[in-house]
């Protein structure tokens, strides 16, 4: 990827990423109106269970395909797909029938959820979105940013309205308590991931072009990259979805949902940190000889995720109040503690791009072990007594623990956030004192509308010199 090419790759995977997530702002408080929490944490549990599979059916190829496919002869290339995609089908056929026979025979209760179509639309649709992203990796890898753009606009659009057209269908001649709703959902998921899929498939075919002819010779390198970015996803789906299995195991499904819906409003931190991550990633990885000017760049997004939660902490309570439902305001008080648990886990993977550059895929896998493990150990101990806070808790120890070991691996490459700590440690203080403190009145809401536009206005700032990052 050229330097003059990169600022429009850049504006295009930001958009790229972050447009899905607002287009999800505007759906999900849509289908909270229809479907109650009960059904809505079923579907996150769901979700979840499709984030894990999707790791698994991957293999961590769609990484590597990024990484190395524009180093593919057209030969190598179509071995080497056919060979995921058979491989992927195989296990999505294993991973099916272990299911189904466990159910048939009542040998197995799949994260105490009930079963019917609603997990195998799930399950189909963890395979196409698999499918999906190993195809957006092949344009990625070709510099097809534009084509990445229009395809998942398309997606995040179509989705969600094929999702409220499907369910308010199924209201329309049931009623609220019909668990054909969250059928209804998950099959306007796959068919317009089909759709989604088969374009994608035509258009790979016929229009990616194989400009480098050099056949790569290493192919333990890919493999080895595959394998360590697979067990890294797996991981990841794991500290990003536990804490829903574990509030069904100790409170109720109901409050699974209204604990996810709230995530999803405040993940948005995560997605806009994440779209910073995946925009530079080709830059880094087209690199001749990597040198550590990119360290600055990488500061700067650990910076943004900071400023990013602490705006969040202020404006979340209207927020909230404006997009949800009533029946989830009770939710409101976890909000501090999950955008700096979010923070901390964001600035975790932002700090693996270090890894990624030097090919040191372990250590991202490492960090990502010690991370899910508090987080799951901490679910267990804080979510019985506390709840949905108690998942915030955990976020917030696993993604802090999770950062530091990362910062630790990276000074063997001499980075370090010397420059930072103060920032860190002035956000963590105001989102603390925010929690103890704050009281939800008019003239707190209108203070904390004061300090959003004021740490927005810092925010913008950082935000341009990411953008304007050059090699």
């Amino acid at each position: 990827m050229s330097n003059s090419n990169f600022s429009k790759d850049t504006r295009n995977y930001l958009i790229n990423r972050i447009f899905p997530k607002f287009i999800s702002i505007l759906s999900v408080p849509v289908l909270l109106r229809l479907i109650n929490p009960t059904f809505w944490g079923e579907i996150a549990l769901l979700v979840g269970m499709q984030s894990l599979i999707i790791g698994l059916i991957s293999q961590g190829k769609s990484a590597s395909m990024e990484r190395y496919f524009s180093k593919m002869t057209r030969a190598f290339a179509r071995k080497y797909a056919l060979r995921y995609l058979n491989i992927s089908i195989l296990i999505f056929v294993v991973i099916f029938l272990f299911i189904e026979m466990g159910f048939n025979f009542n040998y197995l209760k799949f994260f105490d959820l009930p079963y019917g179509l609603p997990l195998r639309f799930a399950l189909i649709g963890s395979l196409l979105i698999a499918h999906n992203r190993f195809l957006i990796s092949i344009l990625r890898s070709n510099q097809q940013s534009i084509k990445v753009l229009k395809y998942n606009q398309l997606l995040s659009i179509s989705t969600p309205v094929a999702q409220i057209l499907f369910v308010y269908f199924i209201i329309f001649i049931s009623d609220y308590q019909d668990r054909m709703i969250v059928s209804a959902y998950f099959f306007a998921q796959v068919l317009v991931l089909l759709i989604n899929n088969f374009s994608l498939l035509f258009f790979v075919r016929n229009k990616i072009n194989f400009e480098n002819l050099e056949k790569i010779q290493n192919l333990k390198k890919i493999s080895s990259y595959s394998n360590y970015t697979y067990l890294f996803i797996i991981f990841s789906s794991l500290i990003n979805w536990a804490d829903r299995y574990f509030i069904k195991i100790y409170s109720s499904q109901a409050d699974v949902g209204l604990y996810d819906a709230v995530y999803r409003i405040t993940d948005i931190l995560g997605v806009i940190i994440g779209s910073f991550m995946v925009a530079i990633a080709p830059i880094l990885f087209s690199r001749e000889k990597n040198d550590n000017k990119y360290f600055l760049n990488i500061k700067q997004q650990v910076e943004i995720a900071f400023l990013l939660a602490l705006a969040g902490v202020f404006i979340s309570p209207i927020a909230i109040e404006l997009l949800l439902p009533e029946a989830y305001f009770s939710q409101i008080k976890i909000v501090p503690i999950l955008l700096l648990g979010l923070a901390f886990a964001s600035s975790a993977s932002v700090v693996t791009i270090i890894f990624d550059v030097n090919e040191r895929k372990d250590l991202n896998l490492k960090g990502i072990i010690v991370g899910t493990v508090f987080n799951i150990i901490f679910n267990i101990v804080l979510i019985p007594d506390f709840g949905t806070l108690g998942a915030a808790y955990s976020m917030l120890i696993a993604g802090f623990i999770w950062f530091l070991t990362n910062l630790f691996f990276a000074r063997k490459f001499n980075f370090n956030l010397t420059n930072s700590f103060m920032t860190i440690l002035v956000v963590c203080s105001i989102v603390l004192a925010h929690f103890v403190l704050w009281k939800f009145t008019f003239i707190y809401d209108l203070t904390g509308i004061v300090f959003f536009l004021i740490i927005s206005y810092r925010a913008y700032f950082v935000l341009k010199n990411i953008i304007s990052f050059n090699s």
